[in-house]
């Protein structure tokens, strides 16, 4: 259940717009669901803090950099995994 997949995106906010890098894998819960997680990566350092969207594969959600840290970090359900790659 561990297949990673990496995605080009783009973060949208505070004036701005970057490249980045969302990696996506499944992971199943100790009930027995499954969740889409997901990280911000290769993305510019310089970015500030506040709210962004993040577009990529036809999808776009919000986030959040707070304190250096993207706030992203499960997909929304209704994110197809195999659609993205």
């Amino acid at each position: 259940m561990q297949t990673v997949v990496r995605v080009h995106g783009v973060l949208k906010g505070l004036d701005r717009e970057a490249n980045c890098v969302v990696t996506t894998w499944k992971e199943r819960s100790s009930s027995g669901r499954v969740y889409t997680r997901c990280r911000i990566v290769d993305e510019p350092g310089d970015l500030p803090e506040g709210p962004y969207t993040l577009a990529f594969a036809g999808y776009t959600v919000p986030t959040r950099k707070f304190d250096g840290c993207w706030m992203l970090s499960f997909l929304p359900p209704w994110i197809e995994l195999e659609r993205v790659a």
